[in-house]
């Protein structure tokens, strides 16, 4: 019993509630406010009640303030008494022991912290069928609120104490802990960026999807009202907690109380900060100085050395609490740890990893993946992000798509040797968007190649591949079947379509198919045209003719989705159908959709500044001043020109045209040589 009360020291606990009883007070009214009342104020008066699939979506953002704020507040100043010699002998000479006092100060912190989140989930489900509660939720929605407010507010509070046990000063710990519970994701970024600057295929959105947000507890919680934890996520935070709890016993006991005032209490963390700090900002200044001056060599070493000599700096500045720093070690000891540093930076991107030229074998790989939209497909909440519509419920909920998530390997061995044989090209060859290739070149485009692989591992590269050099590679990769399947989203197709609408791409013409039999033949010709495209027909650059909108039938929640897909020039067997059936004139432009056409032989390109070398209008205002620019009346070769058309490139010896369409859009087009009919080449001076 003795032991049970020395733990639980009575007078601690009331000393510490009379004295920081408040910060239980405020969270008590934060949550209380943005929770139960938030009930009955949300939402309009006169309308149904609304169905909520977790209690986060009420005022989330206010419940964030609080949780982000108050557990930490309270860490700071239960424990105070560290940062302060008076206070830190008074507490220490009390008749216990430190791991008595310890508890006696969590046990009160705790109290002040989870007994607001309990109340609040019971004052919650006390109101759950009180009139004016503009929310519909379960007894569930309830537990699983409390639950996970509960164990964050857990984490936060001994996270806090646990930093404030390692400093001396009170304001060093809050600025620390908030730096702390950003820095992992922050790291993972500068580490991304480093890598993806250095390593030649290393994917560049590696560290900036959504899912970076897990690295981070504070990004999480900010950003955990669109997505609600999980089990797994709770069930880490609650071994955090237990991890933080046992280390703060034992450091607890070994601190000194001399170290208060001093920003690092164990002089052992000493190596560990300077690293740390040294390394986030080598990659901070040295990311930033190769993004100013890519490729120049003297430039990104005097970066990393900047960085080094920064944070070696500030790091001293702090531990020493004085700017005046130079003794004899401090060359040398800098000097090991920017070796020590630039070889951790160094040695991941160098050619001894083996990274940039690995090409899985053949044997190993089960499936693989080329093209455009790997993140797409790879992300955890596809399709519902990337779905066009949303599904929105009369709350104004999103909720879960009927969509499954399609297999985005393939699988086919013919396949996987025709990536392998572009991975292998690209790897000798190494195309880059810096050198002679240009984001503006015919056919470019950045290609995400993943191999699924017989261990379970993926191996995933991304490369710039220029329109020019790789053509059979690229060719028996993109007129595969399975490359169009993933790159074109063809399983949009299989969906339960109720109506198509194709509209124009530059007036307002439009048209609706809704006849099941029509929309069947519609969407087996699109998927078959698609399949039958040609590696030139998807390089190309010919304009689309219009734009094809499925809409696919109401769900069980009562709202449908739409994909959208282009009508290209090549598709022939759809333009026929489409013909006979009487829709093609519906939708696509000609003469009579034209004001004025204007057209100018394009070599403006080197006489025009960099920064508007692609502008439009100014090759036009140009031709104009030399009296180059036609007007073309004809609607023969008006309509000739909307048939060939082309994306404006600014290329010199191109043809441009300026359109003008009834409704006012404006546009601006190219033609090849060969796309000019003899009616058009009269015309040119």
């Amino acid at each position: 019993m003795t032991h049970s009360r020395y733990f639980f020291n009575s007078g601690v606990i009331r000393q510490n509630v009379r004295q920081h009883g408040w910060i239980g007070i405020i969270y008590t009214l934060g949550l209380l406010f943005s929770l139960p009342l938030q009930l009955f104020m949300s939402g309009n008066s006169g309308t149904q009640p609304q169905k909520v699939d977790n209690l986060f979506r009420v005022a989330g953002d206010i419940q964030v303030l609080f949780i982000v704020v108050l557990p930490v507040a309270a860490g700071l100043f239960v424990f105070r008494y560290l940062q302060s010699k008076m206070a830190s002998d008074l507490w220490h000479s009390l008749p216990l022991r430190r791991e008595h006092l310890l508890t006696a100060h969590m046990a009160s912190g705790l109290g002040l912290l989870l007994l607001p989140v309990w109340l609040t989930a019971a004052v919650t489900a006390i109101v759950t069928p009180l009139g004016g509660n503009m929310y519909i939720y379960s007894g569930a929605d309830i537990w699983n609120w409390c639950l996970i407010v509960s164990v964050l507010t857990l984490f936060l509070f001994v996270f806090s104490t646990f930093v404030g046990i390692c400093t001396g000063q009170t304001v060093l710990q809050g600025i620390i802990i908030y730096i702390l519970l950003i820095l992992p994701a922050a790291l993972f970024q500068l580490v991304n960026l480093h890598l993806s600057t250095y390593l030649y295929g290393y994917p560049q959105w590696s560290g900036s999807s959504d899912s970076l947000y897990i690295w981070s507890p504070l990004l999480r919680l900010i950003t955990y009202t669109n997505d609600i934890f999980s089990v797994a996520e709770l069930c880490i935070y609650a071994a955090l907690s237990v991890v933080f709890i046992a280390l703060s016993f034992v450091l607890y006991r070994n601190r000194h109380g001399e170290k208060t005032g001093q920003a690092i209490a164990f002089a052992y963390f000493n190596p560990l900060f300077k690293a740390g700090v040294m390394l986030c900002a080598m990659l901070l200044s040295g990311t930033y100085f190769t993004s100013v001056k890519p490729h120049q060599l003297g430039w990104m070493i005097f970066g990393y050395i900047t960085g080094a000599i920064l944070g070696y700096i500030a790091s001293e500045m702090i531990i020493r609490k004085t700017w005046q720093i130079l003794t004899r070690k401090v060359p040398m000891e800098f000097a090991v740890y920017g070796i020590l540093l630039g070889l951790l930076l160094y040695i991941p991107v160098s050619g001894l990893t083996g990274y940039e030229n690995r090409v899985p074998a053949g044997e190993h790989v089960t499936g693989v993946y080329a093209g455009s939209k790997y993140q797409m497909y790879n992300d955890d909440s596809y399709p519902r992000i990337y779905s066009f519509s949303a599904s929105v419920d009369s709350s104004g909920v999103d909720q879960d798509p009927p969509l499954a998530k399609p297999d985005f390997y393939t699988t086919d061995k013919q396949y996987i040797e025709a990536v392998r044989s572009l991975h292998h090209a690209l790897v000798t060859m190494r195309p880059t968007n810096q050198d002679s290739v240009r984001h503006d070149s015919p056919g470019a485009r950045m290609f995400t190649l993943a191999y699924q692989l017989d261990n379970g591992r993926k191996l995933v590269r991304q490369y710039w591949i220029p329109g020019e050099g790789f053509e059979p590679e690229m060719k028996s990769v993109m007129e595969s079947k399975g490359f169009k399947q993933n790159e074109y989203t063809l399983y949009q197709l299989d969906e339960d379509i109720e109506s198509i609408r194709l509209g124009s791409n530059y007036t307002n013409k439009a048209v609706s198919i809704s006849d099941p039999q029509e929309v069947k033949e519609f969407t087996g010709l699109l998927k078959q045209e698609i399949l039958n495209m040609s590696y030139e027909d998807q390089t190309g650059d010919q304009k689309s003719i219009a734009t094809m909108q499925m809409n696919s039938k109401p769900k069980h929640i009562g709202y449908g989705f739409y994909y959208d897909f282009d009508w290209k020039p090549s598709f022939h067997e759809l333009e026929n159908w489409l013909v006979q059936k009487g829709y093609a004139d519906k939708v696509r432009s000609t003469a009579q959709d034209v004001i004025s056409a204007e057209l100018i032989q394009d070599d403006y390109a080197g006489k025009l500044p960099e920064e508007t070398r692609f502008d439009a209008e100014q090759h036009v205002k140009l031709a104009r001043s030399e009296n180059r620019a036609v007007i073309v009346k004809g609607a023969t070769e008006i309509n000739d020109i909307l048939s060939r058309q082309r994306n404006f490139t600014g290329k010199n010896g191109d043809y441009m045209v300026k359109l003008v369409y009834k409704g006012g859009f404006i546009d601006y087009a190219s033609l090849h040589e060969e796309d000019l009919t003899p009616g058009l080449k009269a015309l040119i001076p």
